[in-house]
């Protein structure tokens, strides 16, 4: 069905009594948001050639750019992976042997004005790790290739493995860029604690600066000026950080960094806070102490080697090996669904595929397993609306992580996401506790409900009833939402000598037309004429036609079916189909 959904018979009796249980409940309301919710890990479709990332362009498209090892950053749009690449650099990139390949990507806060995107990867001629800029081309969807503007190459030919290489704005719009300890075991380059390189590091840039200058540095890098250590120094101590993120809402900053052969940690900085912190490595492994091997003899590059007297900041959590293995650092879910994750960092382990969640209890941080996979988890991204997406190097696809508030309405359900988005607006909390039912057949109540809450939002409340239809009497539970409706001009009720609303009636999808349309454009809007020449089912001459026509062209609806295409005008609306209507008419965000 053009609709994605239609309406199937449903018990009146039954239906009603839950809906007005729904609506006792606070259907809606500032506090309509659920604290629970079912959680599902749902497959992207199509197909990927080692995805190790996701992200967006913060641009209003609602596109997912997704990261492939061996140079392709394709893009994710409409249901299906577009076939040619936003980016295709394979021919500068040193893949796959060990780590090596496109590590990461990271769209400017303002690209929507600028275009900008800066990519890191390892070069093929000798492995080093690069930071280059591009820009988009005249296709929106396909960038300049012959736009590169390399920013930054670091040193790191000797070993395949280690690299870092993820991208991220801060809130503080600075570039932010993770860099591993050069590769081997157990740090034999002494990187970690070493300020006088940038490998086992993590990284702070300005990147807006006049053009021809690659990049400046931000004032408060721990290390610039006469301060020894490199400039481009936010922090250090660090073996192989895969991957970091910034809370959207807070601004925190977590890390995952890939432990040693016993433990994995997750690193935190509150947002603001001073960079210059110490991670430990090569001198800890998570919690515990580490045997460092530095030579200062042998390496005499190496600075201040020793690890005693140093402050090193602890990780706010690890874990130890085995099954587990390898951290692959996530994101603070802050998707529009609220529910149980909300708040909480979310993490996983490429080695055993679980993840997990975890937020500070007054400074206690008490980690909760969410799901067991079977996934390689090679990387976490997160979309422009707070989707938390998992890259699964064991199928070559990408998931995500979906939390439905309602138990009939799972993600796969194809009103899931409009249904979620009137509940997070406060339209409706459903038809009971836990229950939407999506299926159930529309009553001119609930309608009366659902607009009134979506045209004053979800916090009003409707002045008391006076008795305006002669079937709805001040007693009636929804008397002053149908009065309120009446006064908003959206219906004249469905009969006259004496004015009746009919508030049992089902609403059919010829009404739903007009009563969407003066909810959307005020009560004394009145449509084009209609052409007739829309639907096969809507005749010129029929009483709706133009307000029919009319939410078609408005994008509110796609009819009922196909060749040839109709609406259906005489058939009952479902409550799904409803949510549909809203999502669309009041340009609700979704999820």
């Amino acid at each position: 069905m053009r609709d994605r959904v239609q309406s199937t018979p449903f018990s009146l009796k039954l239906f009603l009594a839950s809906a007005l249980l729904g609506l006792a409940l606070g259907a809606g309301g500032a506090g309509a948001a659920t604290s629970g919710g079912t959680l599902t890990i749902v497959p992207v479709p199509g197909a990927l050639n080692n995805p190790i990332g996701a992200t967006h362009a913060g641009d209003g498209s609602g596109r997912l750019f997704v990261l492939e090892r061996p140079g392709n950053l394709r893009i994710y749009k409409n249901g299906q992976y577009l076939t040619t690449p936003y980016l295709n650099i394979q021919s500068l990139i040193a893949c796959c042997t060990g780590e090596r390949g496109l590590l990461g990507a990271a769209f400017h806060p303002s690209y929507e004005t600028n275009g900008f995107l800066y990519v890191s990867y390892t070069r093929v001629s000798d492995g080093d790790i690069v930071l280059a800029r591009y820009h988009v081309s005249g296709n929106p969807d396909v960038a300049d290739p012959s736009s590169a503007l390399i920013l930054l190459t670091i040193e790191h030919s000797s070993q395949s493995n280690h690299n870092g290489g993820h991208l991220a704005f801060g809130p503080d719009g600075y570039l932010y860029m993770s860099t591993g300890d050069g590769g081997g075991g157990g740090d034999p380059f002494e990187s970690g604690q070493n300020l006088n390189t940038m490998l086992g590091k993590l990284l702070r840039i300005d990147v807006n600066v006049p053009p021809g200058s690659p990049y400046a540095i931000p004032a408060g890098n721990p290390f610039a000026g006469a301060t020894p250590g490199l400039d481009e120094i936010w922090s250090y101590g660090l073996r192989n950080p895969w991957r970091f993120s910034f809370d959207r809402q807070t601004g925190d900053l977590y890390i995952g960094d890939v432990g040693q052969g016993a433990r994995e940690e997750i690193d935190f900085q509150a947002a603001g806070a001073a960079g210059g912190q110490n991670y430990g490595w090569d001198c800890r492994e998570g919690k515990t102490s580490y045997n460092d091997t530095s030579d200062t003899v042998n390496n005499p590059q190496v600075f201040n080697s020793d690890c005693g007297g140093r402050t090193f900041v602890e990780p706010v959590l690890d874990y130890p090996h085995s099954p587990e293995c390898s951290v692959t650092g996530g994101y603070v879910y802050r998707g529009r669904v609220a529910s149980f994750l909300t708040g909480q960092y979310l993490y996983g382990d490429y080695c055993s595929g679980k993840i997990w969640r975890v937020a500070s209890n007054g400074g206690t941080w008490t980690p909760a397993l969410i799901s067991d996979t079977a996934f390689n988890i090679s990387s976490f991204g997160e979309s422009e609306s707070g989707r938390i997406y998992v890259a699964d190097l064991a199928t070559q696809t990408l998931q995500w992580i979906a939390v439905s508030t309602f138990s009939d309405v799972p993600p796969t359900h194809p009103a899931w996401s409009e249904i979620e988005a009137i509940q997070t607006a406060g339209i409706t909390a459903g038809c009971d506790a836990t229950r939407f039912c999506p299926d159930g057949t529309l009553t001119r109540t609930e309608m009366a409900v659902f607009l009134v809450r979506g045209i004053h939002g979800a916090g009003f409340t409707p002045p008391p009833a006076t008795g305006v239809f002669a079937d709805v009497p001040m007693s009636y539970w929804a008397a002053p939402w149908i009065e309120q409706l009446h006064a908003d001009g959206v219906t004249n009720g469905c009969d006259t000598s004496p004015l009746r609303f009919c508030p049992d009636s089902f609403v059919t999808r010829a009404e739903m037309a007009v009563f969407l349309l003066r909810a959307r454009h005020g009560g004394s809007y009145t449509p084009p004429a209609a052409t007739g020449t829309v639907f096969a089912d809507v005749p010129a001459s029929y009483w709706a036609a133009p307000w029919i026509e009319r939410i078609y062209a408005e994008g509110i609806s796609n009819g009922c079916d196909t060749s040839p295409l109709r609406y259906c005008p005489a058939d009952s609306s479902s409550r799904a189909q409803m949510a549909l209507f809203l999502a669309r008419s009041f340009g609700l965000p979704l999820p």
